[in-house]
């Protein structure tokens, strides 16, 4: 069951997108964005718009398209963000958002990425998405996209119970070196990023675990909590709750720095092990869109994001912002689909 904390979270989470379900942002059938505040007349000049973007962009709605359904911290941040966008820019038309939800997301990523590149369509862009795009032939990819920006960044973390003998991520990779395949570590896919990162660890150790997969993060850490596994390799945002209970203590986290939230847990890099793990997501859209218009919309969402109104809502919603520029975030893509070619053509997982 869930309990006070979570509930008051998600609650929290579906008042947000409802509230702005309904102001400048459309809805999840496609219905045309209203406008918002003084947002009444075309676009306005702004200290935002660089040079080339046309004066009546935009003259029509942007649709975002959400690969997932609705109710999402990623959801509920992006609707933020636009209404924000429109308020600030005092455009007429906003943003609409579009629920394409299937096949693991790849049916909201493929449309966005074969849509029309003038910036009047733009996507989910998660990190997650390279996998399928390195071992699929597929429309999306890290070359085959524009960069806007990243909204936040959700790393990755291996841990046990709070009363396990493991207490360390050495100990446990030993442990599975010493004990091949009967040391046990949950993952919600064998070929997602929880299921990758175990194999790059076990690449870069030599270790072997025994991967379970579950349905979901809930029915993990019910195991590991009663003694049917021995690890578990997921978000740091998936275990706050059973951290702050006490029910499971995290060994090492993914991301190349230390987690704020967890400062006295080593990285993943700091156990010994070259490997990140770190769930960005980001906004993109097709290749090809006009530098003017891409960068345009790059200032504006990283404008919203750095309002303190935008920033004092993203902490009481406990949303991991990581704000990236496009090049930024491109380069990381880059990097994390490269990682993912190398680990494809050693160990395929078709």
């Amino acid at each position: 069951m869930l309990n006070k904390k979570t509930k008051s979270i998600i609650a929290l989470l579906l008042v947000v997108v409802m509230s702005f379900a309904l102001v400048g942002c459309g809805s999840s059938n496609n219905e045309p964005a209203q406008p918002a505040g003084e947002a009444t007349g075309e676009a306005k000049t702004s200290e935002l718009r660089p040079e080339g973007v046309p004066a009546d962009y935009p003259n029509k709605e942007i649709q975002w398209i959400y690969a997932f359904g609705p109710g999402s911290p990623m959801d509920a941040y992006f609707r933020i963000l636009a209404d924000k966008i429109q308020k600030m820019e005092g455009w007429k038309h906003g943003f609409v958002v579009t629920y394409k939800e299937g096949a693991s997301g790849r049916i909201g990523w493929n449309a966005f990425a074969e849509a029309k590149p003038d910036g009047y369509t733009l996507g989910f862009a998660p990190s997650a998405m390279l996998i399928s795009a390195v071992s699929e032939d597929v429309s999306y990819g890290a070359d085959k996209m524009s960069y806007i920006i990243n909204t936040m960044s959700d790393p990755g973390a291996i841990g046990v119970k709070s009363d396990s003998k493991y207490n360390s991520l050495q100990e446990l990779v030993e442990a599975a070196k010493a004990n091949p395949g009967k040391i046990t570590i949950g993952v919600t896919s064998t070929i997602g990023q929880e299921g990758l990162t175990v194999r790059l660890i076990e690449k870069a150790s030599g270790a072997k675990f025994n991967m379970v997969a579950f349905d979901g993060e809930a029915e993990i850490f019910a195991a590991v909590i009663g003694n049917h596994l021995d690890a578990f390799c997921l978000n740091i945002s998936d275990a706050t709750t059973f951290i702050e209970d006490g029910q499971v203590k995290i060994l090492a986290t993914g991301d190349d720095e230390r987690s704020p939230f967890l400062p006295d847990v080593p990285t993943y890099k700091e156990s010994g092990y070259d490997v990140t793990q770190l769930n960005m997501r980001g906004i993109g859209g097709p290749a090809g869109i006009p530098e003017p218009i891409r960068q345009y919309l790059e200032n504006c969402f990283i404008a919203a994001a750095n309002d303190p109104e935008i920033q004092a809502k993203a902490a009481e919603m406990k949303i991991p912002v990581d704000t990236l520029t496009g090049a930024e975030l491109e380069a990381q893509f880059k990097a994390i689909s490269e990682t993912y070619r190398k680990l494809y053509e050693e160990d395929p997982w078709n």
